[in-house]
């Protein structure tokens, strides 16, 4: 009987390519056949979240906040009390305060609601009385007379111009109206207590 051994030099490249394969298919056919003793088993990996930073050039914003609408309020202060606190203080700051003198002096009357309060040219301040207290019959209407002395109470507001204040305060004349821009703000007195005449 004739033998031949084989040896690796001897087989043909390409029965050893086909005979690798081959191997290598069975391989994988045995190891995909499932061992009835283990569960399949699937290890599936989570995907990682992950996080791309870019730098972008940095816009510089300014924002800007505005309130909601809301109600004013006055915020209650204590009343002026003296005639000096209005003269000598910057009266814009002082508009809307409330006023309440006792025992002021009537230096002048320059219409039908209009007056000046004070010690002096220098030191006074002038009055318009609100038309609540100038309403009704003649009987029944406040008239102040120079020399009188009064307890007064009312709110600091800005002097109209000079039309204005000639239209509103009647009996006001035109050098009166013009004298009053220097004064910034008036009273406007809605009390008004006579003391003596």
């Amino acid at each position: 009987m004739y033998s031949h051994k084989y040896s690796l030099s001897t087989i043909p490249s390409k029965w050893l390519s086909k005979a690798t394969l081959l191997t290598l298919f069975v391989t994988g056919i045995t190891a995909c056949v499932p061992d009835p003793k283990q569960p399949d088993v699937v290890v599936v990996p989570t995907p990682q979240a992950t996080v791309t930073v870019t730098a972008t050039p940095q816009v510089t914003a300014t924002v800007v906040v505005t309130p909601t609408p809301q109600v004013t309020t006055i915020v209650q202060t204590e009343p002026i009390t003296d005639v000096l606190v209005i003269t000598n203080a910057n009266k814009q700051t002082l508009v809307n305060r409330p006023v309440q003198f006792t025992n002021v002096n009537v230096q002048s009357v320059v219409g039908d609601r209009a007056f000046w309060i004070g010690s002096s040219n220098t030191q006074r301040v002038f009055v318009v009385l609100a038309p609540k207290l100038d309403a009704g019959t003649a009987e029944n209407k406040v008239v102040v007379k120079q020399g009188q002395t009064l307890d007064l109470a009312g709110v600091l507001k800005a002097v109209p111009s000079v039309k204005q204040a000639q239209q509103q305060w009647k009996g006001l004349t035109a050098t009166e109206a013009q004298g009053l821009s220097n004064q910034v703000i008036y009273l406007e007195a809605n009390q008004i207590k006579f003391k003596s005449t």
